[in-house]
C-alpha cells in the first residue's frame, strides 16, 4: 500500500510539473553558464602563469593558438569540398540520365512523324470529305484524336526535360565556382598555416637558446608540472558542485577496458625518469603521425580547453567522482570548454609536441588530482 501510495504520488508530481524537462535543461543551462564564468577566473589566472620576462612564450601561445584555428579551418574546408564535390557528382549523374531520357523522347517523336508521312496521314477535314461510313468514320477520328494526344504528351515531356536539364546545367555551374572558391579558400589557408609553423619554430629556436644548462631546464619543468597542479586545483574547485549525468558507466569501474586516446607507440611511459633523474613523468607520451585524431577515452565534459606553458594546447575532462583524463601538446582542439563528449569522441589532432620536435600526445589520467599509471586503465 505504502508502495502504491509513493507512486501515486510521483505521478502527481509529474502530472503537477508538465514542465519538468524544461526546469532540468535550464538546471543544466545554469551549471555550463556557472563552468564558463570559472573557467573565465581561472584562465585571467593562466594568462598572467603564462607569461614570463623574454615574452617568448606569450609568442609560442599566440603561434600555436593561431596553428589551431587555422588547422580547424583547413578541415573545414575540407569537409565542404568533399560535400561540394559529392554534390556536383550526384548532378552531373543526373544531367546525364537526364540526356538519355531526352533523346529516347526525341527518337520517338522522330520515329511518329516518319511514320506520319510515309503513311500519308489524313487531317481531320480530309477524313470526314472522304468517308460514307459514319461508324467507319467515327472509330478514325477516335484513332486521329488518340495519335495527336500522345503526340502531344511527347512533346510536352521532351519541353520539361529540357527545362529541367537546363536547370541541372546552372546548379552545375554554381557548385563549380562554389568549389572553385573553396579551393581558393584552403591554398590560401595552407599558406597561413605554413607562415605560422614557420614562425612558431623560430619562436623554439629562441627558447631552447634561453636555456642555458641542465639546471634551467630542470627549473623550467618543475615549474611547468607546478603550473599544471595549480591549475587541476583550480579546476577541481570550480567544477565541484557540477554533478555529471548518471547514464555514463563508472569511471571507476573501466580498468583495463578503455580505448586508447590516440594510435601510436609510446615512448614515455608512467612514472620514468625525466630532468636527468631529477623529476617523474606523471603520464604518457605517445609517438603519433601529424593530424592524427586524438579521442577521449570516456563521457565526460570538457572543462579544460586552452594554451599552458609546458603541455600546449592541452584538454581536460572531467568524468566524474574526481576522476579526469588530460591530453596535451596538440596540434589543434576541436572541442570547447562545457562540451560533453563521449568514449571515441574526436577532442584534438596531435602535432608537433610542445618545445619537441616530434609529433605526439601527452596523456594523463588522475583521480582527487593525484596521477594514475595510465596503462592499468587502457585496454592491453
Amino acid at each position: 500500500m505504502k508502495y502504491l501510495l509513493l507512486t501515486f504520488c510521483l505521478l502527481a508530481s509529474l502530472v503537477a510539473n508538465p514542465s519538468l524537462a524544461e526546469v532540468s535543461q535550464e538546471h543544466s543551462e545554469r551549471e555550463l553558464a556557472q563552468l564558463k564564468s570559472s573557467i573565465t577566473k581561472i584562465n585571467r589566472w593562466l594568462n598572467r602563469a603564462n607569461t614570463e620576462k623574454t615574452g617568448l612564450s606569450k609568442a609560442l601561445e599566440k603561434q600555436e593558438k593561431a596553428i589551431s584555428k587555422l588547422s580547424k579551418s583547413i578541415r573545414t574546408s575540407k569537409a565542404n569540398i568533399t560535400k561540394q564535390t559529392k554534390e556536383l557528382k550526384k548532378l552531373e549523374k543526373d544531367h546525364s540520365q537526364q540526356t538519355k531520357a531526352l533523346k529516347k523522347q526525341q527518337s520517338f517523336l522522330i520515329k511518329q512523324l516518319q511514320r506520319a508521312y510515309l503513311h500519308g496521314e489524313q487531317s481531320q477535314t480530309k477524313l470526314l470529305l472522304n468517308s460514307n461510313n459514319p461508324q467507319e468514320l467515327a472509330k478514325d477520328m477516335r484513332f486521329f484524336a488518340y495519335i495527336n494526344e500522345a503526340r502531344s504528351e511527347k512533346i510536352s515531356e521532351v519541353q520539361d526535360i529540357l527545362n529541367i536539364i537546363k536547370n541541372t546545367e546552372k546548379k552545375i555551374l554554381v557548385k563549380k565556382n562554389k568549389l572553385h572558391e573553396q579551393h581558393k579558400l584552403q591554398q590560401q589557408q595552407r599558406l597561413e598555416l605554413k607562415k605560422e609553423q614557420a614562425a612558431r619554430k623560430q619562436v623554439l629556436a629562441k627558447l631552447k637558446a634561453n636555456i642555458k644548462n641542465n639546471t634551467q631546464r630542470l627549473e623550467k619543468m618543475r615549474k611547468d608540472q607546478a603550473r599544471l597542479e595549480k591549475l587541476l586545483n583550480e579546476l577541481e574547485q570550480a567544477i565541484a558542485n557540477i554533478p555529471l549525468p548518471d547514464d555514463a558507466a563508472p569511471f571507476s569501474k573501466q580498468k583495463t577496458k578503455l580505448p586508447w586516446p590516440a594510435k601510436g607507440k609510446v615512448i614515455g611511459r608512467f612514472g620514468s625518469r625525466i630532468a636527468q633523474g631529477k623529476l617523474k613523468l606523471n603520464g604518457i607520451h605517445i609517438e603519433t603521425k601529424n593530424n592524427q585524431e586524438v579521442q577521449a577515452i570516456h563521457s565526460g565534459r570538457v572543462i579544460f580547453s586552452n594554451w599552458i606553458r609546458g603541455f600546449g594546447l592541452l584538454i581536460i575532462i572531467d568524468h566524474g567522482n574526481n576522476y579526469m583524463s588530460l591530453y596535451g601538446n596538440n596540434k589543434s582542439l576541436a572541442k570547447d570548454t562545457g562540451d560533453w563528449v563521449r568514449a571515441g569522441e574526436v577532442l584534438a589532432y596531435a602535432g608537433q609536441s610542445n618545445a619537441k620536435s616530434e609529433t605526439g600526445l601527452y596523456f594523463e589520467i588522475r583521480k582527487d588530482g593525484k596521477p594514475l599509471n595510465p596503462s592499468r586503465w587502457l585496454r592491453k
